[in-house]
């Protein structure tokens, strides 16, 4: 009786992990390539929501910026004789990971870029 449950919960871990796993990868690890001329404007709004800026050309092609993920790291200088005197400044930086799609004039992608800033 044991053994059927442990192998229920376990199939079931797995395939929540399964799921998990393929949501993560939705834009992180998308085949854009494959993407271009077949995804439209509305199915990037559906998957990544409202970009962080946009523009739009006088022919109707739109370029739209998602970030999709962001990175801090952080350093501390110290500059006292001693360890425990503390004379310096925190230095925070963040690196963002920005995807860039452009789409034509009837709302397909157009073509796309992975910027870091």
């Amino acid at each position: 009786m044991h053994r059927w449950r442990n192998l229920a919960v376990g199939a079931f871990s797995g395939g929540c992990l399964a799921v998990l796993l393929v949501g993560c990868e939705t834009y992180g690890r998308a085949d854009w390539n494959a993407r271009v001329g077949n995804y439209t404007w509305d199915q990037s709004l559906q998957e990544l929501g409202p970009p962080e800026s946009e523009a739009k050309t006088s022919d109707g092609t739109r370029v739209a910026d998602w970030v999709v993920s962001r990175s801090r790291t952080y350093s501390s200088a110290v500059r006292g004789p001693m360890f425990w005197s503390w004379s310096g400044q925190d230095v925070t930086t963040t690196a963002e990971s920005h995807l860039l799609l452009t789409f034509g004039p009837d709302g397909r992608l157009r073509s796309w870029k992975r910027l870091y800033k």
